[in-house]
């Protein structure tokens, strides 16, 4: 009972299933297994060889008995060999060893199990009653004996992986998976065009890629190369062959295969759909297995890799999802019940066939059969239809990924404007932003004559019609060409191209200014700051990185007033958020020269404040500052001051964990938080941005 965790061990429900499954176990021999997969894994048990499958077919066995992989002959042969010594000792045939391979069949089963509950750990019991009580579960693996259950757990674990960012551990489980069963290879373009697509993921597929075709090459291809069995069960593998079953003739009597070139379509369609997060893509996955199920005769078996999809949206769905995927399963076991051999009973005397001596089989009518496929057909449209307008409708991430994400940050000349942004540039990633400064849009370079009569601040001395329409041409994936306005030597250089990325950051003096545009923006930020403290940070900055005359930066503090009043500081009342910098020691700002570190608290004033409360009672439990809260009213929900702001990095990164579980697939794998007020103010921007895109999207739709 160690291996079962207590809240299972607890679990009525659980303990149900599993005695249910332990009595099938025992009570049920279905005909698959009787007729080949214990025969096959019994007589190559019986004599051990790296080739179990030529030793097989040269001892007379039918080349449909296993047509698996060496991974999944692994994943039985312990069960099996156990009950195969029992029944050795026993004297009772091959009771045992059957009942070893339906032993092994359940472990697998509660190893699904367990990986779906740590997929959707905040399902909990419901993770229980959508899988362990699946009919289609109980049916198709007890009932009807299919082993695909295995390559399903691999499949399922290699996607567990690579939503907890272990690119090169999934590649290897998938490659287990392709080396149980060869179809799981149509899996793998799925999951490159998802890495591929998204920048975060980009740099992975190589290292995934890798390990998936080592792993899938280093146990199955010696076998397919130079094993003459596993040659000849591949060849008359009709399951393979089902792919080419649907066929639409052409004039020239050709046949146009159907499967191939759905599956096509699939790939294109998952391309096209461009950044999509792990959500998404399970959703996606979820539909694709639905489309090749409808389109061939599938197998029995090949409906047990559509289960862990199911469940993922019946958790999502409620009750309505849950009797729709019941209805799907009804019509698919009232149809197979009819259509395949019911298990034999040893312990009751029933043996195979026994419904056609119970006259049970006048049922199976052919007209009856017919109705129940097409129900069952007409039932998995839906649910994929239904599947994929949910995954897409409800998940904020694809509407997200339709257009670069677009944060405007303004405030006045040394508000730390840039700072801000390089900083969350850091948390989306390298190759994921593009930034566009409106210093690069003055009408003048600092020696014009025209600065005599306009400050930088005045809109008149900017090309702001030429600003808004480069975000808008980001925005829309296009790249432009812009030149740079170089603050060390006032002078613009040659135009540079900049390409369109996933984030756009328009930082500068007027970035909420122009109404078309900010209108366009997912988040708008004000960077305000404490007037000493501006102007000891602005001669800091101009005299000690830029080298401008101490006098002239003087100058230019009190001649931009005015402009500032009139047409910076308006901006925030239009911003979501406003981030104030004040001094904890306004003595300190006396010192023109000092250039130690400036202690600081931040006064941030927020539009929408859903997790205000949650965020200060975090930073003051595990940060140690001190934080006032003033809930606020019209368009300011909540105002904070922050004070003692030493916060480490990984104390940043445990917060954004804490508020914003659900937001790591917009930042990079290594996200680069900051200490100090930086990394607060890095955190206040993601979580407006979490909060309002919602709205902002909604209110886009419409």
């Amino acid at each position: 009972m160690a291996l079962i965790p207590a809240a299972l061990r607890r679990d009525r429900l659980f303990l149900g299933g599993l005695v249910l499954r332990l009595a099938a176990v025992l009570l049920l021999v279905p005909q698959v297994q009787a007729d080949w997969f214990t025969p096959f894994m019994a007589q190559t048990l019986a004599a051990p060889g790296l080739d179990p499958w030529t030793v097989f077919l040269r001892q007379g066995g039918d080349p449909l008995s296993f047509l698996y992989g060496p991974v999944l002959y692994l994943a039985h042969a312990p069960f099996v060999a156990l009950g195969m010594g029992l029944d050795r000792l026993a004297g009772s045939g091959t009771a045992l060893a059957q009942i070893g391979f339906g032993l092994s069949l359940l472990a697998t089963d509660y190893a699904l199990l367990l990986v779906l509950r740590a997929l959707n750990p905040e399902a909990g019991r419901r993770v229980v009653v959508a899988y362990w009580l699946s009919p289609l579960v109980l049916f198709i693996v007890y009932w009807h004996g299919q082993t695909d259950l295995v390559p399903a757990l691999l499949v399922t674990a290699a996607l567990l992986l690579l939503r907890r960012g272990q690119p090169r551990a999934a590649g290897a489980v998938l490659g287990l998976g392709i080396a149980a069963k060869i179809s799981t290879l149509a899996l793998l373009p799925f999951l490159l065009i998802y890495l591929w697509s998204h920048r975060r993921h980009r740099d992975t597929v190589l290292g995934f890629l890798g390990a998936c075709l080592g792993v899938t090459l280093l146990l199955q291809g010696p076998l397919v190369l130079f094993s003459p069995g596993v040659q000849a069960m591949l060849a008359s593998n009709a399951e393979l062959g089902g792919i080419f079953d649907i066929a639409i003739p052409l004039g020239s009597g050709t046949p146009l295969y159907v499967l191939p070139m759905v599956y096509l379509f699939l790939l294109y369609g998952a391309w096209q759909v461009g950044r999509m997060d792990f959500d998404l893509l399970f959703k996606l996955l979820g539909v694709a297995y639905f489309v090749v199920l409808l389109l061939t005769p599938a197998a029995v078996g090949w409906y047990l890799w559509v289960v862990p999809f199911l469940v993922g949206y019946q958790l999502r769905a409620g009750r309505r999802g849950a009797l729709l995927c019941l209805a799907f399963a009804g019509a698919f076991i009232s149809h197979k019940l009819l259509a395949t051999a019911a298990p034999a009973l040893p312990l009751l005397g029933l043996a195979q066939g026994w419904p056609a001596r119970l006259g049970l089989d006048a049922l199976a009518a052919p007209g009856l059969q017919s109705l129940l496929l097409s129900v069952q057909v007409a039932l998995g449209a839906v649910l994929a239809l239904t599947m994929y307008r949910r995954g897409v409708e409800e998940n904020d991430f694809f509407r997200l990924a339709q257009r670069p994400v677009a944060i405007g940050i303004a405030g006045d000349s040394g508000t730390g404007k840039d700072t801000l942004a390089l900083a969350l540039a850091g948390l989306f990633g390298e190759g994921a932003v593009t930034q566009v400064s409106g210093d690069d849009y003055h009408l003048f370079e600092r020696r014009g004559k025209l600065w005599q009569a306009f400050t930088h601040l005045d809109p008149r001395a900017n090309d702001l019609e030429g600003f808004t329409r480069d975000v808008f041409s980001l925005l829309a994936w296009r790249p432009i060409r812009c030149r740079h306005y170089d603050h060390a030597t006032g002078l613009f250089t040659p135009p540079r191209p900049i390409p369109a990325s996933d984030f756009v950051l328009v930082t500068g003096l007027h970035a909420l200014y122009p109404p078309v545009l900010r209108q366009r923006l997912d988040v708008a930020v004000f960077l305000d700051m404490d007037e000493d403290l501006r102007r000891f940070f602005k001669i800091r900055r101009d005299v000690g990185e830029r080298g401008h005359p101490l006098q002239r930066v003087l100058d230019s503090i009190e001649r931009r007033r005015i402009d500032y009043e009139a047409h910076i500081l308006p901006q925030r009342d239009r911003a979501d958020v406003v981030l104030s910098l004040l001094p904890a020691d306004p003595e300190l700002l006396q010192d023109t020269e000092y250039t130690g570190p400036l202690p600081l608290k931040l006064r941030v004033r927020m539009r929408s404040a859903i997790g205000v409360d949650r965020l200060a009672r975090l930073l003051i439990a595990l940060c140690g500052a001190q934080v006032d809260v003033t809930l606020g009213s019209g368009d300011v929900a909540a105002e904070l001051i922050i004070e003692g702001g030493d916060v480490l990095p990984e104390e940043i990164q445990f917060l954004a964990r804490e508020l914003l579980p659900h937001c790591e697939e917009l930042l990079a794998r290594a996200p680069a938080w900051q200490p100090g007020m930086t990394g607060i103010m890095q955190l206040i921007v993601l979580l407006q941005f979490a909060e309002l895109l919602p709205r902002r999207r909604l209110e886009a739709c419409r």
